[in-house]
């Protein structure tokens, strides 16, 4: 699908910019054989006008010429005829072209015949003039195959740079699709393994519950003490894939929420203080002590359910794998712009490897030792979250100093420190 995607990016890049330069190769064409045809035809009106003709030089082919010209016609490439009323025709002194008789008679015939001013003669290869003076009619004439040559030359040269622009277009094409789609194969792959690690995380609640509605089928005469077990298996089992749904319900939500009007200055010290109360108990059920410092009067430009969300997963994680008779720290201090909340246990330390990954979806650093304490979402809506309000979260872990995880909001349009 991607291939394909970046296939049909290069390809409309291509048509957009190929269509756009082949116009402009035309546009430019049509623009100088108009300029040169007038250039032309400028010449050939000086030659052919009587009141011109004194101030005509001879020029020949070393001869400088007015370089403003575009495309210009020296006396030596035209021939000028004077044609009396008889049709007889004299050949002037004007021009130094040397044309064959024939040829010459042909072309004052084709070009009084005609009653255009000015035209091509295809079957000479020879551009004409027509003035009409006292004593007749003068015609002058120029070889257009140098015009058709110089043209040519022209065309081709443009060609050439066409092609060479189309083949630089498609490597740059393909350079950009790559870069663009990057982002989206990236979202891509996350998608896919969202999809791959919940239906893993789902599969085995699922396998249970339907193990132990079949244990009950077969049961079908015994009471509900007697089958209590399997009952209350299937409820545990339920609860958890509940709990992973509404886990996924809110990082769906924490993707698609917006920065908007609805943020607020909320009371970060107080939230944080109700928080680490309700922990508090949670804490000495696990054999752990949560201590706090937390300054007062700071808050925070957000939303109050978001922050909320992001210390309560910060300090659940923290008990969780805190360890037993260990001791966890939690602080939320002011900073010059904003303030930075942390969470500190002296579990097992996280590998180094494992670090960059911590706020992947579904990601347990050391699963083996992990198993049943989550899903490894928290992390994972906790950055979103973060991210939402233009905050940095980091995560350090070593033997001295344990695990520690720093969430840092700056001072600005969205969050102001009280």
């Amino acid at each position: 699908m991607l291939k394909k995607l970046r296939r049909r990016f290069t390809s409309l890049l291509m048509l957009i910019i190929g269509t756009l330069l082949v116009v402009f190769y035309l546009v430019v064409v049509g623009l100088l054989m108009i300029t040169l045809t007038v250039n032309v035809r400028s010449s050939l009106h000086d030659f052919a006008s009587e009141e011109y003709v004194s101030f005509l030089p001879d020029i020949s082919a070393d001869t400088e010429y007015d370089s403003t010209q575009v495309f210009p016609i020296y006396s030596e490439g035209v021939c000028v005829v004077s044609v009396n009323s008889d049709g007889s025709y004299v050949k002037l002194n004007i021009g130094q072209a040397r044309m064959k008789s024939e040829v010459l008679t042909d072309a004052v015939k084709g070009a009084v015949a005609t009653d255009f001013t000015f035209g091509l003669l295809p079957d000479q290869m020879l551009f004409f003039y027509k003035n009409t003076t006292l004593n007749g009619t003068r015609i002058a004439f120029a070889n257009a195959s140098q015009y058709a040559s110089y043209l040519w030359r022209l065309l081709v040269r443009g060609a050439v740079l066409c092609v060479l622009a189309i083949i630089l277009i498609y490597i740059m094409s393909r350079f950009l699709a790559r870069t663009f789609i990057k982002p989206v194969e990236k979202a891509w792959a996350q998608q896919q393994n969202f999809i791959a690690d919940a239906s893993h995380e789902l599969k085995t609640p699922l396998t249970v519950i339907l193990a132990n509605t079949n244990i009950l089928q077969e049961h079908k005469a015994d009471t509900v003490e007697e089958q209590y077990k399997w009952i209350e298996s299937t409820q545990v089992e339920a609860t958890h894939m509940k709990e992973l749904v509404d886990k996924m319900l809110i990082l769906a939500k924490s993707d698609n929420m917006k920065v908007n009007n609805m943020f607020s200055d909320v009371d970060m010290s107080e939230l944080a203080t109700r928080l680490c109360l309700q922990f508090e108990p949670i804490a000495f059920e696990n054999g752990v002590v949560l201590n706090t410092d937390i300054d007062d009067g700071i808050k925070v430009h957000g939303d109050q359910t978001s922050l909320n969300q992001i210390m309560h997963i910060l300090i659940d994680n923290s008990v969780k794998y805190a360890g037993t008779s260990g001791e966890i720290y939690f602080s939320l201090k002011k900073k010059p712009n904003g303030c930075c909340l942390s969470t500190r246990n002296p579990g097992v330390v996280i590998p180094e490897e494992d670090i960059p990954h911590l706020f992947e979806r579904f990601y347990r650093s050391d699963k083996a030792h992990t198993a049943g304490k989550g899903y490894g979402l928290g992390l994972a809506i906790c950055k979103n979250l973060a991210e939402i309000h233009d905050a940095d979260i980091t995560v350090e872990s070593n033997e001295e100093k344990g695990t520690v995880f720093t969430v840092t909001f700056n001072d600005g349009k969205k969050h102001r420190k009280g």
